[in-house]
């Protein structure tokens, strides 16, 4: 068992299912062999049946597609599998052993009918009937064979009657076959569906309606979390509390449209700006808060300044010439400081750039950097 895993080991599921069902084939030859052996030992096969020969042939050809499959190159055909071949493949080796299955012909035509389950979930009913047909035909050819070969041991009525009995198998086969693949193809799509739905769903618990970025439930669950890192690792850790100046003037003035088409232009200039590693969240109405994890303060205010001075630039079709500032909080993280006390010295800062006339920036009293903390800068692209 632990050898199977290791073998069909693959950081992909899809493909270590098709390993899995290349095994599960190889393991249904080998009983098939089995089987063959036995009737070969008690004269229900042909005594000169050329066993070896033929599943020999079938495990070489198996154990080829399954190497093709391990290495992930059949996956640039539509059938990754490679059931249609490796089914024409088993029709082959079941035509050959009902010529020299002598009296158990009739039971081994259901022989057919287990190849036809190899395709149940990978086929459609189109490449389903195909295969049946593959498989009415080689016995069909086996009929025709024998007759020409050797008419005087044919019974014509037990040939027909064979005949009629495997083409009914295989068009119930078809038929239910069709109706559980279409059957798992709706399966698929709802969950498929439902995959969607949930991804919306989280999406809608941590992010903000309006301007996309993290909420504030999801911005203190992940504060949260940095702090423990920091308190933990000794880590470097800032907070930004940034206020958009004279938001509910704009708001007054032109309406709540405008209002959102600022909110929204800050969030994508914002998001730009600071690296991908910052957590940049909608604290509520025009508050915005970022999280600098691992960053020393010096790196935290130059990012800071060069966002507030990139906002300032901005333009909006409602009014060209107006100039919408922010005012922004930085604080350093202290040991041990829990994330209320954080976020209060964040605000204190930010009250001190209103005082001070808004449009700019105030820090808390920071402590001195750890030493080898990241240093990296924020490069801050146009918008």
């Amino acid at each position: 068992m632990n050898n199977n895993i290791k073998l069909v080991l693959s950081h992909r599921p899809e493909r270590a299912l098709r390993l899995r069902r290349q095994l599960m084939a190889i393991y249904s030859y080998l009983l098939l062999w089995a089987g063959t052996v036995v009737g070969v030992e008690i004269a229900a096969f042909d005594p000169r049946t050329p066993h070896l020969l033929i599943f020999g042939s079938l495990f070489a050809a198996n154990l080829v597609v399954f190497a093709l499959v391990r290495s992930g190159f059949t996956e640039r055909f539509k059938d990754p599998s490679l059931t249609m071949v490796q089914m024409f493949a088993g029709i082959v080796v079941i035509t050959l052993l009902l010529y020299y299955a002598r009296e158990l012909r009739g039971a081994l035509l259901s022989l057919y009918l287990i190849m036809m389950t190899f395709g149940v979930f990978s086929l459609d009913r189109r490449q389903q009937i195909v295969m049946a047909a593959s498989a009415q035909l080689s016995f069909t050819v086996l009929l025709v064979y024998e007759w020409v070969q050797l008419p005087l041991t044919q019974i014509l009525a037990l040939s027909l009657s064979q005949w009629g009995v495997l083409a009914l198998i295989l068009a119930w086969f078809v038929y239910m076959g069709g109706y559980i693949h279409n059957l798992q193809q709706r399966f698929r799509a709802q969950r498929e569906s439902l995959r969607q739905a949930h991804d919306r769903l989280a999406s809608i618990a941590i992010r903000d309606e309006l301007t996309d970025l993290f909420n504030r439930r999801h911005f203190l669950e992940r504060l949260e979390e940095e702090l423990s890192r920091t308190d933990r690792e000794h880590i470097p850790l800032h907070i930004a509390v940034v206020d958009l100046d004279h938001f509910k003037s704009i708001n007054d003035t032109y309406g709540h449209p405008a209002g959102d088409e600022v909110l929204k232009r800050f969030a994508a200039l914002a998001s730009q700006c600071l690296r991908r590693s910052d957590v940049l969240a909608r604290y509520g109405g025009e508050e915005f808060v970022v999280l600098f994890p691992q960053s020393d303060h010096a790196d935290c205010e130059a990012a800071m300044t060069r966002l507030k001075e990139k906002f300032a630039e901005q333009r909006y079709d409602f009014d060209p010439s107006l100039r919408i500032t922010l005012s922004c909080g930085l604080a350093g993280h202290h040991w041990g400081e829990s994330a209320l006390a954080f976020i209060e010295r964040a605000d204190q800062a930010l009250y001190q750039a209103k005082a001070a006339g808004r449009d700019t920036l105030r820090s808390s009293c920071a402590r001195a950097p750890v030493s080898g903390a990241s240093a990296s800068g924020y490069p801050c692209r146009p918008n």
